[in-house]
């Protein structure tokens, strides 16, 4: 008796060991067969209908993106050179244990834009931001995107962009007057601009000073750049594609609890923001009645609860602050870098753009050529490298492609900029090819603001505020990069310069 109960404890330990190894081989067998096995069959029926696949587990085509990275200084450098050398319709690969579609051909483009019924907004990359915007204009879909789209645009009509101009304008001066009181050697153009970006939003949207406000002494722009960067750099980590969302979204990680801790802390300032902003307006003894409506007034006519528009706060501020940010700040690295062209937009500002007057859309119309470099810079540095990842809602034809529900389809927006059969001379940085109105070129080759029913909704007013922005800082300042700064462009969410563009500017007289 007393051998037989010496030998449990290496039963027992027998046992255990037999348990671990069982589990460790059934894990084994499931990682190979959904995380390695799934996609690479899944692709064979693209591949049998003659689309060009690239597979390799977990990261699929990305795998091609790093050595472009190392070796040229921009992480889209190989998806460019294919563009430039031997142009797709479309690609086929894999993304974890998913089939992806990348679609180039200014066709299939189109067809996708114009049904987009047939594609939903991917849970796995909606559900990972949700805790940042909620069920906003960005992550909804279906009825609720539609409502919400219909109520938002009468805040984006052309008398109400009109109306804010001389807002945009004052909030861009005093931004940028305010730098001359500090150093102006090795200025963050992209901090700056995204604090300016930041306000108007707030000020034009919400009625409110957004710079009044910050998260332990760092302004809300900057936070809310950073906890962007910080999601998506969750969304590509081996980790959360093995073992899905819930790993960051339950901060299983301490870099991912860090992450959910930063996301609450800020939107419980915005939660602050909405709630002061909402009783100053249910104070007011004569509420705005007028047909110019901020979008705060919309929201709350439209009697959306305090969560609710405290998404789309997040939401507005985000599209309105850092993509357009990011659009400036690659202006501001091309006006540099052609000296004669940043000659030739200061002479075109001095004729339309008069510091002393109050800017109007007139004016704002005959700026062709600071119109025409911005559309280049999104041509060249589309801060929007693509849309949010769709998933196949039902099993339907694109072109002559038959798509398969529950697969993803992605557009790259930047891919047909460097395409010869729709762009001239594509590397070239050329802002005239805009002006040449006997082109017209193809609408689907070139969409920074996507397209169709999903445009965005914003977009006139990022163009007018591009414009305004710039016509105060050419007007103000003269600008000069370190001539030893060297441009190094990565994707995090939005598409964007490695190492901070430092920007010296000297006051003009």
């Amino acid at each position: 008796m007393q051998s037989l109960l010496s030998l449990l404890p290496t039963t027992l330990g027998m046992q255990l060991l037999y348990s671990f190894l069982t589990l460790l081989v059934f894990g084994i067998l499931y990682f190979t067969w959904k995380i390695i096995l799934v996609p690479y069959i899944g692709m064979q029926f693209y591949k049998k209908q003659g689309v060009p696949c690239e597979y390799f587990p977990l990261i699929g085509s990305f795998k091609n993106l790093i050595p472009g990275f190392q070796k040229h200084g921009d992480i889209l450098h190989y998806l460019k050179h294919q563009a430039r050398t031997k142009p797709k319709k479309l690609l086929c690969t894999n993304i974890g244990s998913k089939v992806a579609l990348s679609l180039y051909d200014s066709a299939l483009v189109k067809d996708f834009y114009l049904n987009t019924d047939n594609y939903i907004k991917d849970p796995s990359i909606v559900t990972l931001f949700e805790p940042l915007f909620g069920r906003g204009l960005l992550t909804s879909e279906g009825n609720q995107w539609k409502g919400q789209r219909k109520a938002l645009s009468s805040a984006f009509h052309f008398e109400f962009l009109k109306s804010i101009l001389p807002t945009v304008q004052a909030t861009a001066r005093q931004k940028l007057s305010a730098l001359g009181k500090g150093s102006l050697t090795k200025v963050n153009v992209m901090n700056e601009l995204q604090k300016i970006t930041g306000e108007v939003v707030g000020k034009v949207f919400f009625g409110e000073q957004l710079s009044d406000y910050d998260i332990d002494g760092k302004p809300l722009t900057l936070v809310l750049a950073d906890l962007i960067a910080g999601i998506s750099k969750a969304f590509g980590e081996p980790v959360r594609m093995i073992f899905g969302n819930w790993i960051v979204l339950k901060g299983m990680l301490p870099r991912y609890k860090r992450l959910m801790r930063n996301i609450k802390q800020f939107r419980e300032v915005c939660s602050k923001i909405v709630q002061n902003r909402t009783k100053a307006y249910n104070d007011q003894k004569e509420p705005n009645s007028s047909s110019h409506k901020d979008l705060l007034q919309i929201l709350l006519e439209g009697k959306m609860s305090e969560e609710e528009i405290i998404d789309q706060f997040v939401t507005f501020f985000f599209a309105g602050m850092d993509t357009t940010g990011h659009l400036l700040t690659m202006v501001v690295y091309y006006l540099d870098k052609y000296p004669e062209l940043k000659t030739k937009m200061l002479e075109e500002i001095q004729t339309y753009y008069k510091p002393e007057q109050t800017i109007t859309q007139e004016n704002l119309n005959k700026m062709e050529f600071t119109l025409a470099f911005i559309k280049e810079t999104l041509r060249a540095m589309t801060p929007v490298a693509g849309v949010f990842m769709r998933r196949v809602a039902k099993d339907h034809k694109l072109g002559d492609i038959h798509l398969r529900e529950g697969d993803m389809v992605n557009l790259d927006y930047f891919y047909n900029s460097y395409n010869p059969a729709y762009f001239d001379d594509v590397d070239d940085f050329k802002p005239e090819r805009w002006l040449d109105k006997s082109k017209p070129g193809d609408a689907f080759a070139f969409t920074p603001f996507s397209g169709g029913a999903r445009n965005c909704i914003g977009q006139h007013l990022a163009l007018n505020e591009s414009r305004i922005i710039l016509g105060e800082l050419l007007s103000q300042y003269d600008l000069k990069i370190p001539e030893d700064f060297k441009l190094k462009m990565i994707t995090t969410f939005l598409y964007e310069p490695v190492e901070p563009i430092l920007i010296d500017l000297i006051p003009r007289t």
